[in-house]
């Protein structure tokens, strides 16, 4: 990809797919304070990941707001590759 017009779509998408992904998570029971206080940082980390590609998807910096939401999916996905945390991915088809 080598042009805004071709990182806009994905951005968009990405966003609204984040958004979802953070409002259907179930976060599991766990029986270590340590590992929910870290969860808690991560799903933190991911909120702000969200919050950062949402203001350079504003401002016309799509490039950087793919990076942003791409570092936030990536925590969603280890959190619960690691069984800590339960949702889907929904597919979203917005621009």
């Amino acid at each position: 990809m080598n042009s805004d017009n071709e990182v806009r779509p994905l951005v968009g998408r990405y966003i609204s797919s984040i958004e979802l992904a953070l409002k259907d998570l179930k976060i599991r029971d766990s029986n270590s304070t340590l590992v929910e206080h870290n969860m808690e940082l991560v799903i933190d980390a991911v909120k702000r990941y969200l919050s950062d590609a949402k203001y350079y998807q504003e401002i016309k910096k799509e490039a950087i707001a793919l990076t942003s939401i791409s570092y936030a999916e990536g925590l969603l996905d280890a959190l619960r590759i690691m069984e800590l945390v339960d949702f889907e991915w929904q597919r979203v088809d917005k621009s």
